[in-house]
């Protein structure tokens, strides 16, 4: 059929990303979105319009995702922009009312997303709140369609401090991501993978260990983070266990288990290939963000610990490093965002925070405080 070369091209992409090849990814999805586009309404069936459609929006989700990893912001709020078109007119033929919502509903979480990640508040707040009201209660059965919005809902909920709001969308996200996984016809979905459902359900149990350890709920946290790392473990990526074991470390070093916190700590460093000892400032595989946050929580805790000041320095120079490739909400010092160095002493400042994102691989700013 006319789809099957844009389809390959689509699914390339997915395994491109996996590898962490973001431009091989980013290209792929154009050229799936660009091909997809050539159907007619006039000379196709319904069933290729609709496909062609599918196409199209999933090649433009996984080509901003993809661009958000890499720090291409700006690249990727223009495929966000393009997402919101592609649900607006691609789908107007051929497609059923639920299909129409569903991709309204991914292609608006998506452009909240790239905001959010921006740290542009006010338009991300318009992005979700449009969102809220397409997600109203009438189609909650139609979750299953839209977890990874769901999830995205829920990240920005936190980051505005709205705690229930957070569990109450995150736990909806899991539910769905879930019963996507039930019904995943041999991984050929193009709108869902299994293995990015999969990847949806440890980020929702990722962000609900996060709002425990906001109320320093340390019991549940622990909880709910080991049963996010015990998905990830089932993904076999480098990158997403280390950001599913770093807010691990940090609930050790805050319940008096330091020398684990640091054997733990060393574990992440090692997988995300940062030593500045080496001059190993990390891998292409998460956003510099994470590699900065990395870096300072493990100065924060070497602060804390005796006759460790000259590593704690190393991973702070290390940090600062990182963090100048992409200042989050463009605040000039790591410590603003992630805490003072001897905030484990509890003299330091705690800082506004962030949210680990297994989707875009990044930080996502708080703007509660």
């Amino acid at each position: 059929p006319f789809f099957a070369r844009p389809d390959s091209l689509t699914l390339r992409a997915r395994s491109f990303v996996r590898q962490g090849r973001w431009t091989d990814a980013v290209d792929l999805a154009r050229s799936a979105m660009s091909l997809a586009t050539e159907s007619s309404p006039a000379t196709s069936s319904a069933e290729d319009l609709k496909a062609s459609a599918e196409i199209e929006l999933a090649a433009a989700l996984l080509g901003t995702r993809a661009l958000l990893i890499s720090g291409r912001d700006a690249d990727a709020f223009q495929l966000a922009q393009q997402s919101l078109e592609v649900a607006r007119i691609s789908f107007t033929h051929g497609s059923s009312e639920d299909k129409r919502w569903q991709a309204s509903v991914l292609s608006m979480s998506l452009a909240g997303l790239v905001q959010h990640a921006s740290g542009e508040l006010e338009s991300a707040s318009d992005s979700f709140e449009s969102l809220g009201s397409l997600m109203d209660t009438p189609h909650t059965s139609l979750d299953y369609l839209v977890p990874e919005a769901l999830k995205q809902f829920a990240s920005f909920s936190s980051a505005q401090g709205k705690k229930q709001q957070t569990v109450d969308l995150g736990l909806r996200s899991i539910a769905a991501a879930e019963r996507r996984l039930e019904e995943a016809n041999n991984g050929l979905d193009l709108m869902l993978s299994p293995r990015a459902a999969e990847e949806i359900v440890a980020d929702a149990k990722l962000l609900m260990g996060q709002t425990c350890m906001a109320r320093s709920a340390w019991e549940d946290a622990e909880e709910q983070l080991d049963a996010a790392i015990e998905v990830i473990e089932g993904l076999g990526s480098k990158a997403t266990l280390a950001m599913g074991l770093l807010p691990l470390a940090e609930v050790y070093a805050r319940t008096s288990r330091v020398i684990v916190a640091e054997g733990l700590y060393r574990e992440i460093t090692k997988l995300l290939g940062l030593d500045p000892r080496a001059g190993k400032n990390g891998d292409a595989f998460v956003h510099s963000t994470v590699h900065s946050f990395v870096s300072w929580r493990y100065a924060q805790l070497l602060t804390v610990l005796p006759k460790r000041e000259t590593e704690a320095a190393a991973w702070k120079k290390l940090s600062y490093a990182s963090y100048e490739e992409a200042p989050l909400r463009r605040l000039t010092a790591p410590d603003v965002v992630f805490g003072s160095l001897d905030r484990l002493s509890g003299k330091g400042t705690s800082g506004d925070g962030v949210i680990l994102d297994l989707m875009t691989r990044r930080c996502l700013p708080k703007f509660d405080r």
